[in-house]
């Protein structure tokens, strides 16, 4: 399978999926086209994720402060000692 990544925004991504029947029966074929479809899945989210990420340093929820893990160093778990 190839996936291509035609464009991308901050609203849509459009792709050019190309897709190889495999298998000896309709079964096989059918679970082949739905593992390559959960690929392209994964895809699409990574890459929705990458510009979706949050570039703030920090959040204010309920007026409570929560950071990012990655620009701390050195955090516990509210319940580690």
């Amino acid at each position: 399978m190839s996936i291509k990544i035609i464009s991308s925004d901050d609203k849509s991504v459009k792709l050019e999926v190309v897709i190889n029947f495999e298998g000896d029966s309709f079964l096989e074929t059918e679970e082949h086209i739905m593992n390559e479809i959960n690929k392209i899945g994964q895809k699409v989210t990574q890459n929705a994720m990458e510009k979706l990420e949050i570039k703030e340093n920090k959040i204010v929820v309920n007026k409570q402060t929560l950071y990012a893990k990655k620009k701390l160093k050195h955090t516990n778990h509210l319940m580690e000692k």
